[in-house]
C-alpha cells in the first residue's frame, strides 16, 4: 500500500509544480528534457539488466502496437501539460481521472474481454460527470484557484483534458496488448517514450526557445518527480496489491493535488473544488467495491476461491 500511496502523492506533486512552472516555461521544452531525461534512464536501465537488445525486443516484435502507444502517450502527456498551463492543478487531475473512468466503460470490451459493464458504473460514471461539470463551469466563470483565465483558455482546458483523458486510457490497452504479447515491465517503458522526445525537439527546433537554459533544472525535477518516481512506484505496488486496493489508492491522487495548492501561492483553492473532489471519490470507491463483488461472485459460480 505504500509505493501505492507514495505513488498519489508524487502524481499529485507533479500536478500542482508542472502548473506553477509552466507559467514561466514552454510545456514543449519542459516535455522534451524530462521525457529525453526519462527516456534514456528507462533505456539504460533496461539495457543495464537484460541487454540493449532484450530491451528493444518490443520494437521488433510488436512494432505496431510500440508506434502506437508511443502516439498515445505522447498525445496525453502533451495535452496534460497544457492544460495544467491554462486550469487549476486539482480540476485538470480530478477531471483527467474522471474522464479515463468513463472512457474505459466502452473500452472495457477491449481491457477486459468477456466483461461486462455494471450499471452501477454507469451511474457512478454519470455522477462523477455532473460533479465535473461543475468545476469545469466555474473556470469558465473565473471562480477556480487561478481566477480568471478567459473563456477561450478555460475552452481550451477542457479540450485538452478531455483529449488527455481519451488517449491516457488508450495508453492502458496497448500497454495491455504488450505485456500479453510477453514483454516485461522494462522493457515497455523503454520503448514508449520515442515519439514524444522526437516531436517535442522537433517543435523546438523550429521555434527555439529562449528560456531553454532554465527550465533545466524544472524539467529535470519533473522528470524525477513527477514521472519516473511515479511510474516505478505504481508497478511496485500493483504487484504487491490487490488491483481494488490500487485502484482505491490511486483515486487519492486529486486530494493530494488540492492540499498541495496551498503551497502555490498564486492559487486560492476553493471549497466547492474540495468538495467535487471528495464526492468523485466517493463515487469510485462506490463503483470499484461495486466491481469487486461482482468480480467475486462469477469467481464463486466458477469453484474458484476467491
Amino acid at each position: 500500500m505504500i509505493p501505492l500511496l507514495g505513488f498519489a502523492v508524487s502524481t499529485a506533486m507533479l500536478d500542482v509544480y508542472a502548473g506553477n512552472q509552466l507559467q514561466t516555461h514552454d510545456p514543449v521544452t519542459v516535455a522534451a528534457l524530462s521525457f529525453t531525461m526519462v527516456a534514456l534512464f528507462f533505456l539504460a536501465f533496461g539495457a543495464a539488466r537484460g541487454g540493449l537488445r532484450a530491451t528493444l525486443r518490443p520494437w521488433r516484435v510488436s512494432r505496431n502496437d510500440v508506434l502506437a502507444i508511443n502516439f498515445v502517450t505522447a498525445v496525453c502527456w502533451l495535452g496534460t501539460l497544457y492544460a495544467l498551463k491554462y486550469l487549476e492543478p486539482a480540476i485538470v487531475s480530478v477531471s483527467v481521472f474522471t474522464l479515463e473512468l468513463v472512457f474505459t466503460l466502452p473500452l472495457s470490451p477491449l481491457l477486459r474481454p468477456g466483461t461486462m459493464v455494471l450499471r452501477t458504473e454507469i451511474a457512478v460514471a454519470a455522477g462523477a460527470c455532473a460533479l465535473i461539470g461543475v468545476l469545469e463551469w466555474r473556470s469558465f466563470t473565473g471562480n477556480s484557484a487561478v481566477g480568471k483565465i478567459g473563456t477561450a483558455a478555460a475552452a481550451a482546458g477542457l479540450v485538452l483534458i478531455v483529449v488527455s483523458a481519451l488517449s491516457g486510457t488508450c495508453t492502458v490497452i496497448w500497454a495491455k496488448r504488450l505485456s500479453e504479447a510477453g514483454h516485461g515491465t522494462r522493457s515497455i517503458l523503454a520503448v514508449r517514450f520515442f515519439a514524444i522526445v522526437l516531436v517535442t525537439w522537433g517543435i523546438l527546433a523550429v521555434t527555439g526557445d529562449p528560456r531553454f537554459v532554465a527550465a533545466i533544472a524544472p524539467s529535470a525535477i519533473l522528470a524525477v518527480v513527477g514521472i519516473g518516481l511515479p511510474i516505478y512506484l505504481f508497478q511496485v505496488g500493483v504487484g504487491h496489491t490487490e488491483p481494488i486496493t490500487a485502484e482505491l489508492l490511486s483515486s487519492l491522487s486529486p486530494v493530494f493535488v488540492f492540499a498541495f495548492q496551498f503551497l502555490d501561492p498564486r492559487l486560492s483553492p476553493s471549497p466547492v473544488t474540495l468538495a467535487v473532489i471528495v464526492g468523485v471519490v466517493v463515487l469510485v470507491v462506490i463503483g470499484t467495491a461495486a466491481r469487486h463483488r461482482h468480480d467475486i461472485r462469477m469467481l464463486v459460480g466458477k469453484g474458484a476461491t476467491p
